[in-house]
Formats: structure tokens, sequence, C-alpha cells
């Protein structure tokens, strides 16, 4: 009997990788993330940006509600252990950029809408930013998820060595991607396409073991996002 394949795990949308980038939207995000290292608030992050980009008015207010948003819970300080945390740390510090990003964007258009059914824009915002919110707090629990998946990798190297193999348990809950990646080797110094054993997906449960002797290495991020780091 063929066992059926589970199905594809649904992400919420506070941890979804954002659509493919314009050049602009690009240039925006590596901006907001070089600015939230900085900062001291989101009208500072705005003034900035405003040195730089030409965006509607109506962008620029979502993408200020956003950044205030991020930016009054950032993200808990986990440390740098080794090659994977520090990795993962630059990860999450454009996750949380290309958040702001697609939250200004959302936010902008419930303020056009509001405009073109002349309700009230403040009402509208408020209730954009209360949505946002809610995303922001599924997107910090899925840094935090990636984080400590990393330091796991890290103490891993320091057992195992540079090269590490991907342990995932296999039942019916297991999701495609990492029933592929199960049985093959990575690089910590080199994060898989797919990220580190047990940031997968929310409910994750691989794990960083010994090097499986001759087993392919995943594809990986490659050494230019690692040094990146």
């Amino acid at each position: 009997m063929t066992t059926p394949v589970p199905p594809q795990q649904q992400v919420p949308p506070g941890q979804q990788p954002p659509p493919p980038d314009t050049a602009q939207d690009a240039a925006l995000a590596t901006a907001i993330a070089e600015l939230l290292l900085v900062a001291a608030s989101a009208a500072v992050l705005i003034a900035a940006l405003k040195l730089r980009f030409t965006l509607t008015s109506e962008l620029w207010q979502g993408i200020e509600g956003a950044a205030t948003v991020a930016m009054q819970s950032p993200p808990p300080v986990t440390g740098v252990v080794g090659a994977a945390s520090a990795q993962t740390s630059r990860q999450n510090l454009l996750r949380r950029a290309q958040f702001v990003l697609s939250a200004g964007k959302r936010l902008a258009g419930d303020i056009k809408q509001a405009r073109a059914q002349g309700e009230p824009v403040g009402r509208a915002l408020l209730d954009g930013l209360a949505r946002e919110r809610k995303y922001y707090n599924l997107h910090t629990a899925a840094m935090w998820n990636r984080a400590t998946a990393a330091g796991k990798v890290d103490m891993a190297a320091m057992e195992h060595g540079p090269i590490l193999g991907w342990l995932a348990r296999l039942d019916q809950k297991t999701s495609a991607e990492c029933r592929k990646a199960s049985g093959k080797n990575f690089y910590a110094s080199a994060m898989p396409v797919i990220g580190f054993p047990g940031s997968v997906h929310p409910s994750c449960r691989c794990e960083a073991v010994a090097p499986w002797p001759g087993a392919p290495l995943l594809p990986s991020r490659g050494r230019a996002f690692a040094r990146a780091a």
C-alpha cells in the first residue's frame, strides 16, 4: 500500500517570506534592516529613508506604522554561538525588515481603501495596526525558533565538526522538505536553502547529528551568505 504524502504545512502570514522583490523593494528592505539596528524611533527611521527613497504618502505612513510595531517589540537577544547563529542573526534581521516593508504595504492599502470608500482613515489604520501586531507576534516566534535551531546546530558542530547530518523524525506529520533533507549532510557555515534543521516550519522536529557517511550535501545559501552574516 502506498503511504500518502503529508500535506504541505501552512505558514502563518507573519512568518511567510515576502514575494519576489523589485529592485526598489530590495533596496528598501536592506536600508530598513540597517536602520532597525541604529534608529531610535520609527520617525527617525522614516526620516533617514526619505533621504534615499521617494514613496507615496500612504506608503510612508504605512511603513512608519509597521516600523513602530516592530520597534516596540524587538526580538529577544539570543547571542551568537557560532557560524549558524551568525547567519541566522543576519537572516532574522532581514526578515524583520521585510516584515516592516510588507506590513507597510498592507497598511498603505488600508489607508487607500478607506479614502476611496469615504471612511475614517484613522480607524482603518488602527484596525490595520492591530492586525499587524498579531502577524508580528508570529514573526517574532519564528525568529526565536530559527535562533534556537541555529544554536543547536552550532553545538552539534562543536561535537561533530563543520559537516553535519540532517535527521528528520519520519511519520505522517513529517513535511515533504524535511523528509527529503533527512539523511543528507550540510555545512554549519553555509545555511541550507530550506534553513537549518528545526527551523524549516513552526513545528519542525528535525535535528543536526553526526554526518552521514558518503551522503550528498544539501543545496545551501552559499558562503557569500555566511560572510554577510
